[in-house]
């Protein structure tokens, strides 16, 4: 290991004492997304381990965002620069979509959203040759390999360390409206899963995911809940704890983690609003708390999103009331625009709504396995239509003579 490496990152690559940062203030709602996508071949949109070579070149260029490698070698990571709101979010998204595709095409590759890849298999994968990588696969063995999985994550800024822990509990009870919204991975090891987001079973399987623990009130309850693990050797940073959602102690922001990754990187933009809107308004009511029933419906709504989409059912926490999600979303996004002081968000909220109509990004998909369309063909649909600016209501997504309702 370099002796140049922090704190923080000896902790996260297990070469060093457990480490948990201090809580470093930010501007609430100032907002960050990473997406984590696949790399194709253009051939048979099978997954090809041609990450290292698109990262050199993407390396090379200039740019306010950054990308990086991910755990195997066929997928990539690109996170934005601090944003402030949906308009210059979607123009960043945009600038990184158009340079990593252009970067793939020079070395014969073909870059895709989505959750899971809908026929690769896990054991094909190869770990990316960086020491964190490597610690995580000796810790998890072939779980490692088994999270080739896409996802995206939405860092949302907080004014302080108590504040974060607060309105992390209050997003984790939305968090299943963003595994239906983004949910596009129908298909596992090449297979119809029945399920919208097949995705969102992959990461129950490492020790430390869930949610945040319920009696964690403050700041100082999460590191004492930190040290403890620690000594146990359980944890050692804050990588380390796999929940839907996280406080993330060196930015200053909670990050949500539930999405699949969007098929479409203009979706990514409105979404990251969607959830920039909701932490505003929980942060604007100091010292209200999900109810005691929070908890223990979380774990039926997380199912619900994953296997149904925006089609699902959702029972409130707070009233116990069942409803459709595509019914919350819509009572969410009507109640938070007429608060928003983003002139864009109206425009995040149209795009929710293209996401809404079909049924939701998977039944878009499943949409062409009706018609007799392989794994291949669903594979080459959702790249293709990653490789273009985004047409209204997502036209090239659905089958050739469907109709939008």
């Amino acid at each position: 290991m370099r002796d140049s490496m922090s704190d923080l990152e000896r902790a996260a690559a297990g070469a060093g004492p457990a480490f948990l940062p201090p809580f470093a203030s930010s501007r609430l709602g100032s907002m960050g997304i990473e997406l984590e996508l696949m790399v194709l071949d253009r051939l048979t949109y099978d997954l090809l381990p041609a990450a290292p070579d698109i990262l050199r070149l993407l390396d090379q260029q200039e740019k306010a965002w950054v990308a990086t490698p991910e755990i195997t070698t066929s997928m990539l990571e690109v996170a934005t620069s601090v944003l402030g709101g949906y308009r210059e979010a979607a123009l960043q998204v945009e600038e990184i979509r158009t340079s990593v595709q252009r970067a793939a095409f020079a070395v014969g590759a073909a870059i895709s959203g989505g959750g899971a890849h809908p026929f690769q298999k896990w054991n094909e994968q190869r770990i990316y040759p960086k020491e964190r990588y490597r610690a995580s696969a000796k810790k998890y063995g072939y779980l490692a390999k088994l999270f080739t999985v896409f996802g995206m994550h939405v860092h949302i800024g907080m004014a302080s360390a108590d504040e974060a822990v607060r309105v992390c509990a209050w997003l984790t009870q939305r968090a299943p409206l963003f595994i239906a919204l983004s949910a596009n991975s129908p298909c596992w090891q090449g297979e119809d899963s029945g399920f919208c987001s097949a995705r969102s079973n992959v990461v129950g399987a490492f020790p430390m995911s869930g949610i945040m623990p319920a009696e964690l009130r403050s700041w100082r309850d999460f590191a004492r809940h930190f040290d403890r693990l620690a000594r146990h050797g359980i944890v050692n940073s804050i990588k380390d704890f796999y929940w839907d959602v996280r406080p993330k102690p060196e930015y200053g922001t909670i990050e949500l983690r539930v999405l699949d990754t969007p098929l479409h990187p203009a979706y990514a933009a409105a979404l990251a609003c969607y959830a920039r809107e909701l932490c505003i308004e929980v942060a604007q009511q100091p010292g209200r708390w999900p109810g005691e029933q929070a908890r223990e419906l979380y774990s039926w709504n997380r199912f619900n999103a994953a296997k149904d989409g925006v089609l699902g059912q959702w029972i409130d926490p707070c009233s116990g009331v069942h409803q459709q999600i595509q019914h919350v979303v819509r009572s969410d996004l009507e109640r938070l625009a007429a608060r928003s002081d983003d002139p864009g968000f109206p425009d995040a909220c149209g795009l929710i709504e293209a996401m809404l109509g079909d049924g939701g990004q998977a039944r878009w998909l499943t949409s062409h396995m009706a018609t007799g369309a392989g794994m291949n063909d669903l594979a080459r649909v959702a790249s293709e239509l990653f490789e273009h600016p985004l047409i209204p209501r997502a036209a090239a997504a659905r089958p050739a003579g469907s109709e939008a309702p």
